[in-house]
């Protein structure tokens, strides 16, 4: 909510990146320089230094001030719909939300990722050095978004890295190795990271419509967040599933879920593209 009001449109998709390359730089940094203080100093030492940062980032938020209040003081969910009820912008960024929330969002999938990367690097150092590499090519991801992938490219680019996913998702549950779990968590970090960029910017931008950002800016974020609880919940049902009957079945649903996030991701990006926001 804060990210759609305080970054333009024109300037989202370098905002977004530039961020994602931060971040992924900052999970490699943060971990390497905090270890080395817990070792150095202790654990009690150390967790001031995290309330600091914690009690920085809570001043920072109030210096920001939004620009657009509604006029209304309550949410109307029931004119929200009615204002959105026909424009299928909105009715396809639910399900992405959903299955984004089914897949990436705190879901159940990329826990069972990791269970199979443990599988395979069993000890905490190669796992911290997987882990690492696949950051640092996050990094990469998000400056060639903010600074060179156009918008012409997206759906491209969502068909090609989610198809390469898919073969490879299939690949390391028959033969899992650590090339076939190489391979999968390479194209899958492309395609997660590029598939989230694209549907990010997406849902800020629709934020900022007019109507929406004016008057139904809770209505609007209480939707998309409501489809992600939804879908998490799901998420988590399957994940629990895997203990009681066979888990290659509920990788393969989990795949089909991929499949469907790409589909319908593809159809938001040809929705908002044959409709500009001003």
């Amino acid at each position: 909510m804060l990210e759609s009001d305080g970054v333009k449109n024109s300037q989202r998709a370098r905002f977004q990146g530039s961020y994602t390359a931060t971040k992924a730089i900052l999970s490699i940094v943060f971990p390497l320089v905090f270890g080395s203080l817990i070792y150095a100093t202790g654990f009690l030492k150390s967790l001031i230094i995290v309330l600091v940062i914690v009690v920085l980032r809570i001043i920072l938020s109030f210096m920001f001030k939004d620009e657009n209040i509604p006029k209304c003081k309550k949410a109307n969910l029931k004119k929200y719909f009615e204002l959105t009820k026909n424009d299928k912008r909105f009715k396809q960024l639910y399900k992405v939300e959903f299955f984004n929330g089914m897949l990436y969002s705190e879901a159940a999938f990329s826990y069972i990722v990791t269970i199979y990367i443990i599988k395979v690097f069993s000890n905490s150092f190669s796992l911290g050095v997987f882990t690492s590499i696949f950051s640092a090519i996050t990094c990469i991801i998000g400056i060639l978004f903010a600074r060179y992938i156009k918008e012409k490219h997206y759906v491209s680019i969502i068909k090609i890295s989610m198809v390469l996913t898919v073969l490879f998702l299939f690949l390391m549950i028959f033969r899992c190795n650590a090339i076939t779990i190489i391979l999968f968590n390479l194209f899958q970090t492309i395609s997660k990271n590029t598939v989230t960029l694209i549907n990010g910017k997406n849902q800020s931008n629709l934020c900022n419509i007019k109507e929406i950002r004016e008057e139904y800016k809770v209505e609007y974020w209480l939707t998309t967040e409501t489809s992600l609880v939804i879908a998490r919940i799901v998420s988590s049902c399957m994940f629990i599933l895997m203990a009681y009957t066979n888990s290659n079945i509920i990788i393969i649903v989990f795949a089909v879920f991929l499949i469907l996030f790409a589909s319908d991701s593809i159809k938001l990006q040809k929705a908002i593209e044959e409709e500009k926001i001003v």
